[in-house]
């Protein structure tokens, strides 16, 4: 072994297990910041966790969840572990008692191998249960019985009625028992913000890059289609999302990629006339935020034709999916996705 394979090898041990070492630490010392929560809780009242710490997307599908477990435990002292990326979804939901931004699975092992909670409601199966620092894996015995995960999950519904069957809140065979249209909890911060972005103008959102490729369009057929919407509806065009991978110049078009907070994405896209996107994370705002949706969808995996939302989206009352079923949504031609689009615009 050189010396430098050697630096190498010790360099990842050391991060690796310094990483390890503190998620069983902060395990610890939620377990006692809990407990000390438990300790001043009136007698009878349970302390509950609900588990869905990624990705935001699904976090937002997930919303009536916090609901239908405070309807099932009034009283209780609810709190919803997530990743620190995500906590401002969870932080004004008044069904949640607390946010607990989760250090990492294995923070979250030593924290529920303490038994510090009298119910857990886990909404993730293996897939979603990973720490690539600690290099593990964390099962949910409800989804592996159920035969719930990444090849499978769509066969069990939405993804709010997957996501109840993972946690053991509803059978197999059955839909969401409740209001199953997701809500978002906006702050008057969230909408100063996006006053000072002057979007005066009636304007379409679009969303064109997903977290996985094997969801989105390509952009060059984008680029098209947005010159073309300028060309021919009185929209401006407003780009969310992290980053963007178009080359446009034209004065109609806005690109605030990177440049927002997911709920001042959500409330950009709330004042939008329609959004006009992929199967991703802002698809799942325009459905909490009311508006109007053109999804682009193709086959997933093993899954030729699926539908994740709940809702209004769900029941198409506010959605059009543009898609060519068992096929792909790259696929589609540009001048497929454009006639698709027209008519709703044109109505």
């Amino acid at each position: 072994m050189t010396l430098k394979r050697f630096l190498q090898l010790w360099t990842h041990r050391y991060h690796k297990y310094s990483h390890i070492f503190k998620a069983h630490l902060a395990g610890y010392i939620s377990w006692l910041h809990f407990a000390i929560i438990k300790f001043r809780l009136k007698k009878g009242q349970e302390l509950i966790a609900i588990i869905r710490t990624e990705h935001f997307g699904d976090i937002v599908a997930a919303e009536p969840i916090s609901r239908l477990v405070r309807s099932n435990n009034p009283n209780a002292y609810i709190v919803w572990f997530v990743k620190p990326a995500y906590h401002q979804l969870i932080d004004r939901n008044p069904h949640i008692d607390e946010t607990h931004q989760e250090f990492c699975v294995t923070e979250r092992q030593t924290l529920l191998r303490t038994g510090i909670f009298d119910k857990v409601f886990a909404l993730q199966f293996r897939n979603n249960n990973h720490c690539p620092k600690c290099q593990i894996f964390t099962e949910n015995p409800t989804a592996q019985r159920l035969g719930i995960n990444v090849f499978t999950y769509f066969n069990f519904g939405n993804l709010l009625e997957v996501f109840c069957k993972t946690g053991g809140l509803i059978a197999p065979s059955e839909s969401f028992p409740g209001e199953d249209h997701p809500r978002l909890y906006l702050s008057d911060q969230d909408r100063s913000k996006v006053d000072g972005l002057n979007l005066a103008k009636p304007f379409l959102v679009v969303h064109c890059q997903s977290n996985y490729a094997p969801k989105d369009w390509p952009q060059d057929r984008w680029e098209y289609l947005i010159e073309w919407l300028i060309g021919h509806y009185d929209y401006d065009i407003v780009e969310i999302g992290l980053k963007s991978n178009l080359s446009l110049q034209n004065s109609a078009y806005k690109n605030l990629c990177g440049q927002l907070t997911i709920l001042e994405t959500a409330e950009v896209i709330r004042r939008a006339s329609y959004f006009i996107g992929l199967d991703s994370g802002p698809s799942h705002l325009a459905n909490a935020a009311g508006t109007f949706g053109i999804i682009l969808m193709g086959s997933l995996n093993d899954f030729k034709s699926y539908n994740p939302y709940s809702g209004r989206f769900g029941r198409r009352e506010n959605a059009v999916f543009v898609r060519q079923e068992g096929h792909p949504c790259a696929d589609m031609s540009f001048e497929f996705v454009r006639d698709e689009v027209a008519k709703v615009l044109n109505k």
